[in-house]
């Protein structure tokens, strides 16, 4: 190698170097706002949150408060007493709660506790929208209750405890 080939080598690692630093220094900002996003650390919460009249009792094993309000949480257990007199128990991996009253929740087994035989409930994703005061399912949902079985993609459980299945959605029934 000449003293020419290694001048121009070792100038575009300078320059490669130089560019790398100007990068970093120009990003600062933005990192430090994506780290600076976490407010509020809090291990073992215990929350409780009325939403248009529907009570909402939630315990995290760790949950992170956002500088937007917003809280995220993961190992939750959510009791959901709806105002139509239905009671939902939940179990997520993780979850957020959002300051319109969104819920939403990761990983999800629940149960409709209800006169008559429990329906449970497995989901990948579980929202709960306020407006329209209603379970919005999604991802490989399961449904059990006492003989039946039936899932699919998509789906929405109302107050009222009654729970619609839809995208590729199947159900089996086995006589008692």
């Amino acid at each position: 190698m000449r003293n020419r080939d290694r001048f121009l080598l070792a100038l575009s690692v300078v320059a490669a170097l130089g560019a790398f630093v100007l990068w970093r220094d120009l990003s600062l900002p933005e990192r430090a706002r994506q780290t600076a996003k976490t407010q509020v650390l809090i291990e073992n919460l215990q929350l409780e949150r009325e939403i248009s009249g529907d009570l909402f009792r939630v315990q995290a094993k760790e949950a992170r408060k956002l500088q937007d309000e917003r809280v995220e949480a993961s190992s939750l257990d959510v009791d959901a007493n709806l105002r139509s007199g239905d009671r939902w128990q939940m179990r997520a991996a993780s979850g957020s709660l959002e300051t319109h009253g969104e819920i939403r929740l990761s990983d999800v087994f629940a149960t409709n506790l209800r006169k008559g035989p429990d329906l449970d409930l497995e989901a990948k994703t579980v929202r709960w929208n306020p407006e329209r005061r209603r379970w919005d399912l999604e991802g490989g949902i399961t449904l059990r209750q006492g003989d039946m079985r039936a899932g699919g993609n998509s789906g929405m459980a109302d107050p009222n405890g009654r729970v619609t299945l839809s995208g590729e959605a199947w159900a089996t029934w086995q006589k008692p």
